[in-house]
């Protein structure tokens, strides 16, 4: 170990400082060497301050990794970025924002917490408090809508060049197989002294490097956390005794000139208007979520090979990936057995001597990549390309990497753990309401949501539940006034159950509130706030089926700010749907605050009567949503809907298919056809006068008629088979087309016919049938004779198709 190196880890003889990758094994094992050797009275470890209210959980007997300590904050009265907009209605301005500091089994801060119970070590987090980081406004948009927000740092974000070179210099790929084979595998014989030392060493060239090419460096948070280390080092050492410190590698330098200057933390007041309140708790974590693939930006990849690498160094292994590798390879030939896919455990022992063969020819000690590789060639063999597409790339090995991973996964709470205040609201709603909460076999529960008051209550709260993304309740039947699905139903069926992942889904849902109710009413605001939000009225619903008609008021506010500025017809369409919908279902779910609904719907329906001439304009793949959205605004003419306006729905949707082909999509056209026939604006002549000029178009596009009969058999299949010359017009006009131009158009026009009931085809057979007027020829099969196979029939034809392909798929032919 060189004198500079000497100098920077122990800078005072009291003092050790211990530069660590996050989550790296090998360093969490010289971590431990080092401690047991300078036994230090002190353990001062990297993490935001917040953080000392967990310690006697961390450190409780019973706490088993992995696990995460979740941060969350409310920053109210913001600088102005995320301020209410009167424009658009907006009420959320308070930014809500989270993160997450995980620990494995692996992790240096993990075994330093762990030792320090060991050796009666006080244990101090000494990183800027979160409060101070939030209040930097840089911040705020990372934390409050990143899907996963972290603390840590990751090298590989720092002086991409020198990394580069380093990479192209060692005969490597990336960055992971570097560190691998310099700092992991191929460090089995150094000593927890010359290691940190060769850490610190790469850590302080990427600093230096990173400074003198203009790069970012160390940044202002940078030297503001480095500051604030180091004034809770010099505070820890004014008390006395030794102290070990365990922080990142690119931060030792920062602090050692803080340490040596005697430099104090700088005071960070919140900026102006802002009040922040941090809340910390203590949540099971697992290793997939600790995964690159998965969004962890200062993960290591595969992390359960790291685990399966650390228990053999638990164990006292001198080579341990070597020795974790054949109970890896058995579990990845498991995995693939499991999915249907040949494998066998011969495969597994020769992946295993193949790894060895790789590292020898390498002249390394085999690592990660070399597993990786063997398993590739010995057991993945000709599924490597669907299983893992590019094998070194980021996403590599996602799969493998699950196969890794033990059944179980999941940490373990300690006892002593603090309860979240919204984890304790929803136990104490389920035992209002008899449900389960411990991890049990899922219980089935039918609610009367109608009649009863007290299931609507309870279905409520499930809904809030769902919707803030918690996985306790499935709806498996009933109405689902949302989607607008399943409405003739009376009563909803749902299946509950706790798992692991309820407490982790409720605890990460505190950022929004500390209740049921309050989480979700500010999750509903959050949503409305949102610019992405072009379509508000499904709020509304979502309001209506939790109960939460506190805020009713305010996301009308925001409706109808929307549907000032609104000029797309479909999202118009669709809203009168939502609308109508709560408008019609708020008795029934006990949604009174609702005054305003009404006229709201009918400005909502005219404005989406003007803007018709335009629905169906864009991209494909929205005429089916334009189609359905026109026949639902035309039911609510037909059953005389108190805002819907016949006449103006009429004249829109003459404009509409006055349009012409050019503009307006087939089926959109055909539908419109439909209504005013339907409505009897048009005369039959006029219907007549339109189907003739599709089916004139055989020649130049014989699917747009098909398109156009989809269109007009969606909402008027029962007017169209009670007018006889109309279908006598389709069957001759269809007989006449040419061979090419009927070939072209079957598949539209039996789109268009399939919407007929077996009932509704018989009696189409049967009229056309009548219509011919020419006797039937001995042995023919006329239209009206055709058997069509039964329901059962056509369910035992589908479930031997797909034991067919079950069969076949092993062989690369379903």
């Amino acid at each position: 170990m060189s004198t500079d190196a000497a100098a920077w880890l122990a800078p005072l003889p009291q003092l050790r400082l211990v530069p660590v990758r996050h989550h790296s094994p090998r360093c969490a094992h010289h971590l431990r060497a080092l401690m047991r050797e300078f036994k230090p009275t002190h353990v001062l470890i990297e993490g935001p301050g917040e953080l000392d209210a967990l310690l006697p959980a961390l450190q409780h007997a019973q706490a088993r990794p992995p696990l995460a300590a979740y941060l969350h904050a409310t920053v109210a009265g913001g600088d102005g970025a995320h301020e209410t907009n009167g424009s658009n209605g907006a009420l959320e301005d308070d930014w809500r924002c989270r993160c997450y500091v995980p620990f494995a089994a692996f992790s240096p801060e993990w075994v330093a917490l762990r030792e320090a119970v060991r050796l009666r070590s006080h244990v101090r987090f000494i990183d800027l408090p979160y409060a101070a980081r939030l209040a930097q406004a840089t911040q705020l948009d990372y934390f409050a809508c990143a899907p996963e927000p972290l603390l840590a740092d990751e090298p590989s974000r720092r002086a991409p060049d020198v990394l580069a070179g380093l990479i192209q210099a060692g005969g490597c790929r990336d960055f992971d197989e570097w560190w691998d084979r310099h700092y992991e595998s191929g460090n089995e014989d150094a000593s927890p002294q010359a290691y940190f030392a060769g850490v610190l060493a790469f850590s302080q060239l990427l600093r230096e490097r990173d400074e003198a090419a203009g790069g970012a460096g160390p940044d202002a948070e940078d030297r503001a956390r480095e500051a604030h280390m180091a004034a809770q080092i010099r505070k820890a050492l004014a008390e006395g005794g030794r102290c070990l410190v365990v922080c990142g590698g690119f931060h030792v330098a920062g602090i050692v000139a803080g340490i040596t200057a005697g430099l104090s933390a700088p005071e960070r007041p919140a900026a102006a208007g802002q009040t922040i309140d941090v809340g910390v708790h203590l949540i099971p974590y697992t290793l997939q979520r600790l995964e690159r693939a998965s969004g962890y930006a200062a993960g290591m990849p595969m992390p359960g090979y790291y685990q399966g690498v650390w228990q053999a160094l638990e164990q006292g292994a001198s080579q341990p990936d070597a020795q974790a590798w054949p109970e890896m390879a058995a579990r990845t030939v498991n995995g693939l057995r499991a999915r249907g896919l040949p494998a066998s455990l011969p495969d597994a022992a020769e992946a295993v001597r193949l790894a060895h063969g790789l590292a020898a020819l390498r002249a390394c000690h085999g690592g990660r990549a070399e597993l990786l590789e063997a398993l590739d060639s010995a057991v993945f063999k000709e599924h490597a390309q669907a299983l893992r597409p590019q094998p070194m790339e980021p996403q590599a090995g996602q799969q493998t990497g699950q196969w890794l991973l033990d059944a179980d996964d999941y940490g373990q709470l300690p006892p002593n753990a603090p309860a979240a205040p919204l984890l304790v609201d929803v136990q104490a709603f389920c035992l209002r309401h008899r449900l389960p909460v411990r991890p049990a076999a899922p219980v089935r529960k039918e609610l009367d949501i109608y009649r009863s008051a007290r299931h609507r209550r309870l279905s409520q709260g499930l809904h809030r539940l769902r919707y803030l993304g918690v996985p306790y309740a499935q709806c498996l039947a009933g109405p689902d006034f949302v989607a607008g699905t399943g409405l003739a139903r009376v009563r909803e069926v749902w299946t509950l159950g706790w798992q692991v992942e309820t407490t982790v889904a409720l605890t990460e849902a505190m950022r929004h509130g500390s209740s049921l109710q309050e989480a979700a009413v500010h999750r509903v605001l959050e949503r409305l706030s949102q610019t992405a939000d072009t379509e508000p009225a499904q709020r509304v619903l979502e309001v209506l089926v939790m109960g939460l008609d506190g805020i009713a008021q305010q996301v009308l506010d925001t409706v109808q700010a929307w549907m000032e500025r609104s000029h797309d017809a479909l999202a118009l369409a669709r809203a009168t749907g939502c609308l109508a919908l709560a408008y019609e279902a708020r008795h029934a779910l006990g949604g009174v605050g609702l005054a305003r609904l009404l006229p709201l719907l009918r400005r909502c329906f005219a404005q989406a009567c003007l803007r018709m001439p335009w629905l169906g304009e864009g991209v494909a793949s929205q005429q089916a949503q334009a189609l359905d959205a026109l026949a639902d605004l035309h039911g609510m003419v037909c059953r005389h809907a108190p805002w819907a306006d016949a006449g103006l729905f009429h004249d829109a949707c003459a404009a509409l298919h006055e349009a012409g082909a050019g503009s307006t999509p087939a089926r959109v056209r055909g539908a419109t056809a439909g209504i005013l026939s339907m409505a009897g604006r048009w005369q039959i002549a006029q219907t007549d006068a339109a189907l003739r000029a599709m089916l004139g178009l055989a020649q130049v596009d014989a699917a747009a008629m098909g398109e156009y009969l989809q269109g007009f058999v969606r909402v008027a299949k029962g007017w169209l088979l009670s007018h006889p010359p109309l279908l006598r017009l389709l069957s001759d006009g269809i007989a006449h087309w040419p061979q090419d131009a009927f070939l072209a158009g079957l598949p539209a026009l039996r789109l268009a016919f399939a919407q007929l009931t077996r009932a509704e085809l018989r009696q189409l057979a049967g009229r056309l049938a009548g219509l011919s007027g020419a006797a039937t020829p001995p042995g023919a099969i006329t239209l009206a004779c055709v058997h069509l196979p039964s329901d059962k029939a056509l369910a035992h034809s589908r479930a031997l198709a797909a034991q067919v392909g079950r069969l076949l798929q092993p062989w690369g032919l379903s």
